[in-house]
């Protein structure tokens, strides 16, 4: 009997658990890692691309930022103009964290510059 209800308690416990939250850990990211390759692995885990329509519909954005737009990239969120040229971007996952990957080489294949998570 007490079998019995230690895995029932346990298989209750299983599902009660949001299988969301098993996705929602950040992925091992590296400095001068491809950011396709990187958002790939967040979108994985259950990140979410926080879409910039600020930077979307603006008919007048720079051409940094209106390439990562077309190549598919809509949470940036902006680019420098001058020194790296650095990008940002925007993520937020179910717990509503938001997390923060800067990008170098973005007229090339973006590189992963650095990232914050708040």
């Amino acid at each position: 009997m007490t079998k019995l209800l230690f895995y029932s308690v346990l298989i209750s416990t299983i599902f009660l658990v949001p299988f969301s939250s098993f996705a929602q850990s950040l992925p091992r990211l590296r400095r001068n890692m491809n950011y396709a390759q990187a958002r790939t692995l967040l979108i994985r885990r259950g990140w979410r691309p926080v879409v910039n329509s600020e930077q979307v519909n603006n008919p007048d954005r720079n051409g940094t930022i209106d390439y990562l737009i077309k190549k598919g990239y809509p949470e940036v969120v902006d680019c420098s103009g001058t020194g790296l040229g650095l990008c940002l971007f925007q993520f937020r996952n179910a717990r509503g964290q938001t997390l923060f990957v800067s990008t170098a080489n973005n007229q090339q294949e973006s590189t992963i510059y650095g990232w914050r998570l708040e």
